[in-house]
């Protein structure tokens, strides 16, 4: 009971992240055996998720990566860290496996746990600015009561810091990435860290105890998302700072980093992020935040450059700014009192804008200079390319202190309280979208929660029923197609293994490369999958192929019971140019339609040695240039020389041989002139 008198306002808080949740996301989600709201997601994300963690609990364990996952790219390694599902509780539910049923998430939980945090530690954080004391004693010595015993307007500054709490459950970043990308949901990963700085001469006044609590926020992030590593990396560098201003000494400033940052490290170690195959740390890029991004939402170039704190945020530092104003006396003494804290907060904030804005330094949507930075550098910094993320440190640092300052500052009774309750109102407000679309994708939309799978067919039961096969492996790399997800899904659910997976910091032009081996060596123990261009190259290898659900598999064995797919003479698929990058476009109901100036590039194809044919149909084709190209991400592409067979106004037609693996080859088309250019339909067929 006493500890629940303590902790009854930020329990508070964490009811209003709950209900706050429950209200957008309904119940539904907590069911541990519904996964089908999490396959059906527009985005792959949620999927890629879910099936990582489904593969890892299946996974065989070799010490001392207890985090490896041998599933999801077999026969190589990867990690439960890079398929973003949550490596603690995927660690935790991986013991419980056995008794767990087939199809287990723990995605919807986490979701309300975070929502909970949030609401929790963005009260106490804001209490702690706002001033609010609670005493604890012994109110009657012939009882175990606790007194609470508050000045006059405590309570309203609690109702206040609830409020407040509130602004920071809208928080846009949590908003976006709940049930979209579930591990960044943690933001309540700042807020501890947070709340532990302000704290810290309490819970932290021997170094020993400093070093524990920040070596187990490092445990925490390592654990969640790698993301949270500078982010949470960033407050201890605030608070390593006040510990200097204090002069406590370099074992007190230094010896709780080196406990994060070791602990983090042997965490990472053992979950076999250092032991991966296919692993790419850098993509050698950086998206950068917009500094006016925090208080401006149209500024954002790209979705994941959306720092926007949210309008009841702004409006709250608007409030806070006024507040000091008005109270400049007040505000000084605080601020002089307390000059150790406002010397972090400010290094904290400068450091966390640099490392979010990237090397290019953008204000209001133009691009200021560009930052030469050494290539040793680039190659570290971009291992967090979106590093946009980081300003979400400052939009939380700088919600909660405005929240906690207008507490502090204005003294009129329940005021204060109310205008933080305009605050949270005018965060959903500006939200209001979003939060409505949530609310009908998971409330009113009920299909989210069918099945709707592509695999209907009955055979594909009876395929792993037969016990013949225990992996599955894809012709070649290619996760951009529904049918990949499905089948991972059937793999997984079956405990067979896939050969392919998308996995975060991955070298995809390693995996484009290595992957398609796997039909170089056929077994009777695997089931061979071709999506789309994969067909092509049917006739290549020595299978029994069937159409199951329109996909096209592949046996070294027959399969009894179905009937096995003819084989063409010449194999052709038709590339779906919805697909399609086109600059500038023209809408048209049979297809493309390009005019002045215009390019259009096909969707990219992985092809297998042999000699092609390319059919173009449409119109105004003597007023194009065509070419066909291929090249690895990021590297040199070349053009193919090409043969033209056939060329009219309405069809083009060329040939081409491959003597190796084309890796991303695409078809492209441009306009040479004013006249328009249509394209109706792009055929390969592999004539040899």
């Amino acid at each position: 009971m006493k500890t629940l008198k303590k902790y009854r306002w930020p329990l508070t808080g964490a009811l209003l992240g709950a209900l706050i949740f429950l209200l957008l996301y309904g119940v539904r989600v907590l069911d541990p055996t519904s996964v089908d709201w999490i396959l059906n997601n527009p985005s792959p994300d949620p999927a890629q998720h879910y099936l990582g963690w489904e593969l890892f609990r299946r996974s065989p364990v070799h010490l001392p990566y207890i985090g490896a996952n041998y599933n999801a790219v077999y026969p190589f390694r990867t990690s439960v860290l890079f398929t973003d599902s949550l490596p603690l509780a995927a660690l935790l539910f991986k013991l419980l496996g056995g008794i767990l049923p087939t199809r287990f998430q723990y995605f919807g939980w986490w979701g309300l746990f975070c929502y909970m945090m949030q609401g929790g530690l963005a009260q106490a954080v804001i209490a702690r600015i706002a001033g609010v004391q609670l005493t604890f004693g012994r109110g009657d010595k012939s009882k175990a009561a606790t007194a609470i015993i508050m000045s006059p307007g405590q309570t309203a500054k609690l109702w206040g810091s609830v409020l407040g709490a509130g602004v920071l459950v809208l928080f846009p970043a949590l908003t976006m990435r709940t049930f979209a990308h579930e591990a960044l949901a943690g933001t309540w990963l700042v807020l501890l860290a947070l709340y532990l700085w302000l704290r810290s001469d309490e819970l932290m006044s021997a170094t020993l105890r400093a070093c524990l609590l920040w070596g187990l926020m490092g445990l925490l992030c390592a654990g969640i998302h790698l993301y949270y590593l500078p982010m949470v990396g960033l407050v201890l560098v605030g608070y390593a700072v006040r510990r200097a201003l204090q002069k406590r000494g370099p074992a007190a400033v230094l010896l709780p980093i080196a406990a994060f940052c070791a602990a983090a490290l042997a965490e990472l170690f053992l979950l076999g992020a250092f032991a991966v195959n296919f692993a790419g740390y850098s993509n050698g890029y950086l998206s950068g935040a917009d500094y006016l991004g925090l208080f401006v939402p149209w500024l954002a170039p790209s979705w994941e450059q959306n720092v926007y704190m949210g309008l009841g945020a702004v409006l709250a530092v608007v409030l806070a700014i006024f507040s000091v104003v008005c109270n400049a006396r007040k505000a000084e003494r605080f601020f002089t009192a307390h000059h150790d804290w406002v010397v972090a907060g400010v290094v904290v904030l400068v450091l966390d804008l640099l490392a979010a804005g990237g090397n290019a330094i953008t204000v209001g949507g133009k691009t200021l200079f560009t930052v030469p930075i050494p290539q040793f550098l680039m190659d570290f910094w971009a291992m967090f390319s979106s590093c946009a993320r980081l300003a979400w440190v400052a939009g939380l640092l700088l919600a909660v202190a405005a929240c906690g300052l207008v507490l502090r500052f204005w003294q009129k009774g329940v005021v204060p309280a109310l205008m933080l309750a305009v605050c949270a109102v005018a965060q959903g407000w500006g939200q209001r979208g979003e939060l409505f679309n949530r609310w009908t994708d998971y409330h009113y939309y009920g299909f989210r929660y069918e099945n709707k799978t592509l695999l209907t067919d009955p055979a594909w039961e009876n395929i792993a029923a037969s016990g013949k096969y225990s992996h599955l492996a894809f012709a070649s790399f290619d996760f951009e197609h529904d049918e990949f997800w499905d089948l991972v899904d059937f793999a997984a659910d079956h405990g067979w293994t896939s050969n392919s997976f998308y996995m975060a910091h991955m070298d995809g032009n390693l995996a484009a490369v290595t992957l398609p081996g796997e039909l170089n060596d056929l077994a009777a123990d695997t089931l061979y999958a071709f999506i789309d261009e994969d067909e092509l190259t049917r006739n290549s290898y020595d299978l029994h192929y069937y159409r199951l659900d329109g996909i096209l598999i592949g046996s070294v064995e027959p399969i009894d019971g179905i009937e096995e797919d003819p084989a063409p003479e010449v194999p052709a698929r038709t590339m779906d140019l919805t697909k399609s990058d086109v600059d500038p476009l023209f809408l048209a109901a049979d297809g493309i339609v390009l005019g002045m100036n215009g390019e259009m590039m096909t969707e990219e194809w992985t092809l297998f040695p042999g000699r092609y044919r390319v059919t173009l149909t449409g119109s105004g084709f003597d007023h194009s240039y065509i070419y066909a190209r291929y090249g690895l991400i990021n590297e040199e592409t070349y053009k193919l020389d090409i043969d033209f067979t056939g060329i009219d106004p309405n069809e083009m037609i060329f040939e081409f041989t491959a003597t190796e693996m084309l890796h991303y080859w695409r078809v492209a088309v441009h306009t040479l002139d004013d006249t328009n250019v249509t394209v109706n339909s792009v055929t390969v067929e592999k004539i040899g």
